[in-house]
């Protein structure tokens, strides 16, 4: 007999479905939403039901293998569940092996009930909230006016830590990505250090993302310069990006010509994508939204996505998603799973 806390699909008998179910139980065990007692016997129901289980622990723990989920902070998912483990069945469909966003939308059960996210650079996150630096927790935007007079506004799942006191004005971008307005002081330069590239300015507006060891500079007004790990430096002006760091240190540092505006319109709440994959747009709603995402399968992390998303709006954001990609959304507790 189910007991309460049992997902609402475990009457459904199809392979998919039960996967699904599978899916479902193992995330509300994992969050302390049910019993792991509960789990084991509705395992226990078929051969059928075993391996859907099976299939889901293995798909969870996969996650934390790849290299997304390494890029995102993300190696320690979730903990195998108690039970001894049949062998893997062989044939493992990759359509259920979570891609794309998973790793930023994945999570580990802390607790009972508690949620504990991972996401870019999060152990380098924790350690800066641990040392007083300025953070945001994902969805948030926060802007800070500095003791100089520049502002800095931060995107969601970012940290900074900034001093001000010396002859250079420095400020290290320890995760995520930070616009800042810089107050004009000529004898003081305004340098932002991110992984191994180093942006410099003396008054202008322009924005940082830091990933792994590199870092991208958006110039959104005035000019400055970003000097990379090996010494290069490139002079930019408004309208011109560069993408610095220890991954392209060696070879000359390409400037291209971008839509300022439209790259960080997210400060303003919105996320405008052109012809960007659903994986990236789905990583990018994790950090600077309150969606929780999932992309299962190549196709549905492929999809081109054009168009103009509030980021304070998540379920329209959501159901205009579906509304203009062959996708569909179900939600497991506080997370979406896209496929096509």
């Amino acid at each position: 007999m189910p007991t309460p806390s049992a997902p609402a699909r475990d009457h459904i008998a199809g392979a998919d479905d039960l996967s699904d179910a599978a899916i479902d139980w193992l995330v509300r065990v994992r969050m302390g939403a049910a019993d792991a007692a509960d789990f084991a016997r509705w395992r226990a129901t078929s051969a059928a039901h075993d391996a859907a289980a099976i299939e889901a622990e293995a798909l969870f723990d996969d996650v934390g293998a790849t290299a997304t989920a390494a890029a995102f902070g993300a190696g320690a998912t979730v903990q195998p569940f108690s039970r001894p483990q049949p062998a893997r069945p062989p044939a493992l469909s990759r359509r259920r092996l979570l891609t794309g966003a998973a790793a930023a939308g994945v999570v580990a059960a802390a607790g009972a009930g508690a949620w504990m996210a991972t996401g870019p650079d999060a152990g380098t996150r924790v350690a800066a909230l641990l040392t007083g630096a300025e953070t945001t927790g994902h969805g948030e935007r926060r802007s800070l006016d500095l003791a100089d007079g520049s502002r800095v506004t931060l995107a969601g799942w970012s940290a900074i830590r900034a001093d001000l006191s010396g002859t250079t004005r420095h400020v290290e971008l320890l995760a995520g990505e930070a616009l800042f307005t810089v107050a004009a002081d000529a004898t003081r330069p305004f340098v932002v250090a991110a992984g191994a590239g180093r942006a410099r300015a003396l008054g202008t507006t322009f924005s940082v993302t830091r990933d792994d060891q590199t870092a991208r500079v958006v110039v959104v007004a005035g000019q400055m310069e970003a000097r990379a790990a090996d010494g290069a430096v490139v002079a930019l002006e408004a309208g011109q990006a560069v993408t610095m760091g220890r991954s392209v240190a060696g070879a000359p540092m390409k400037v291209e010509r971008v839509d300022a505006a439209a790259l960080t319109a997210w400060h303003r709440g919105r996320l405008i994508v052109a012809g960007q994959p659903l994986a990236q747009v789905a990583a990018r709603l994790e950090r600077d939204s309150r969606l929780r995402l999932i992309v299962r399968g190549d196709t549905a992390r492929n999809l081109p996505v054009t168009g103009v998303f509030n980021l304070d709006d998540p379920a329209g954001t959501l159901a205009a998603i579906t509304r203009i990609l062959p996708v569909r959304a179900r939600r497991i507790g506080p997370l979406v799973i896209l496929d096509a």
